[in-house]
């Protein structure tokens, strides 16, 4: 397929974008909305400006934005736009429920829990830890969790007298590799699952064993890490005078009544979304229900506290990202990108699989994997029309290769850089040659595991 200079242009714009999204990354959602302009003028130049005829901009307004739930008899448009709806609905729903524990002191309460039954001791903190954070980021917001989850551990570790460098690492390791579990886990598994009408069970099914792949080895590389620096603290204190033990922090009271009416709209929410297929709302509308339950929860008061304090820039980032997207499937630039990827592949869709795995994977290390992810979905959906690969291989492999992959370095993932901004504000710096000479070779032995895992479950 010969790419036309609107196809190199849209590709110019994505590119400059990404570039920024890096080098600004407080300003990523103007940056987006900035390509998202770019690109459609591009696109609309391309195609030969329409007429402005009410057909003609009605039919491009539900190119753009058309909203048509899965198995919903209602839709305004004929088709699905560029922005995906159901996305956005879900991710409000999750940023509320997220929020409104955090503010009721869930997670630190949990943290300094697990804490208190390691007794203090280092590696069993390590673990503990770093399964709480795998647990909490396959439901919630990665951003949420280690901002919470960070805190603690920089507190803990203070307390103990030992280093939070390992635990702070296998934290950020784990909540991406946990993202990579569930359906609401991150937001690429959102925007693919989303896109492609796969359900909260059929991620627990298929992706979430190659996650616990990568689980495995990412554990067992930041326990050997911690075992070797524990005994190097071991060595260093012999003959030193002894130290006085410090308290853990004291935990948290909670509104025992409000907790379990939050948790209880959050099992609402996910309950919903298990059993998705038997019912009529789409994932966008549970997201919506899972909102509502979460301002009930709070109150007037509290309600308004969590609407002022939602992350509304970061929605809006996912909305101007879908039509940056949306330019490079109107320029030909999906398609062309999709039969590259098919000829690669030579057919065989486990080759396929592995192939958007690693190159998705290494890729997150380096850029953000919420535009892979978005940038990927058209491309797939390309190859199963085109070459009828199963959808279902290539979007557990992309989500848990951008997920895992994220590990990489210190911007791989939202997880990193809100985990290391957290540490900076309290002190403790890790360099980019500490985090990459430790993270990266784990990163890879979970990507080999995840995909040793694909090649026998699927």
């Amino acid at each position: 397929m010969t790419l036309t200079w609107a196809a190199f242009a849209a590709i110019g714009v994505f590119g400059v974008a990404y570039a920024l999204f890096v080098w600004r990354e407080d300003q990523k959602t103007w940056v987006a909305a900035g390509a998202a302009v770019v690109g459609l003028l591009v696109s609309l130049a391309a195609l030969g400006l329409p007429s402005i005829a009410p057909g003609a901009v009605a039919s491009g307004v539900c190119t753009l934005f058309g909203y048509v739930p899965i198995g919903s008899p209602w839709h305004i448009c004929p088709n699905q736009g560029f922005v995906e709806w159901d996305t956005l609905g879900l991710l409000f729903g999750l940023f509320l429920l997220a929020s409104l524990l955090n503010r009721l002191k869930v997670f630190q309460y949990l943290a300094i829990r697990l804490a208190e039954k390691t007794e203090g001791k280092p590696v069993r903190l390590f673990l503990a830890l770093s399964l709480l954070s795998f647990g909490l980021s396959a439901f919630i917001n990665s951003i949420t969790v280690m901002v919470v989850l960070a805190t603690i551990t920089l507190e803990v570790a203070r307390a103990l007298r030992i280093s939070p460098v390992n635990l702070l690492l296998a934290e950020i390791s784990c909540s991406n590799v946990g993202g990579a579990a569930t359906f609401v886990g991150d937001p690429p598994n959102v925007i693919l699952g989303t896109y492609f009408g796969l359900g909260f069970n059929a991620f627990l099914l298929y992706a979430a064993p190659l996650a616990l792949g990568a689980l495995a080895v990412t554990l067992l590389g930041f326990w050997l890490l911690a075992r070797r620096d524990e005994r190097k603290e071991a060595a260093a204190r012999v003959g030193s005078p002894e130290v006085p033990e410090r308290a853990l922090p004291a935990v948290p009271e909670l509104d025992r009544p409000k907790v379990l009416m939050a948790v209880g709209a959050f099992v609402v929410t996910i309950g919903l979304l298990i059993f998705n297929l038997y019912l009529p709302p789409s994932v966008g509308e549970i997201g919506l229900v899972g909102a509502a339950l979460a301002l009930l929860v709070a109150g007037r008061e509290g309600a308004r506290e969590l609407l002022k304090g939602l992350d509304w820039m970061t929605l809006g980032f996912f909305f101007f990202l879908f039509l940056m997207v949306g330019s490079l499937q109107l320029t030909g630039v999906v398609d062309a990108v999709a039969q590259g990827l098919g000829s690669a592949g030579s057919g065989s869709v486990l080759l396929l699989a592995s192939l958007l795995l690693w190159s998705l994977g290494l890729l997150s290390s380096v850029v953000d994997n919420v535009p892979l992810a978005a940038a990927a979905a058209p491309i797939m959906q390309s190859l199963h029309l085109h070459r009828g690969v199963p959808v279902g291989s290539m979007v557990y492999a992309t989500a848990v290769g951008t997920d895992v992959g994220g590990n990489g370095t210190p911007i791989g993932a939202s997880a990193n850089v809100v985990g290391l901004a957290v540490a900076r504000k309290a002190g403790v710096r890790i360099s980019w040659g500490t985090y990459i000479a430790r993270a990266f070779p784990i990163m890879v032995g979970s990507l080999l595991a995840a995909n040793f895992v694909l090649l026998i479950w699927h």
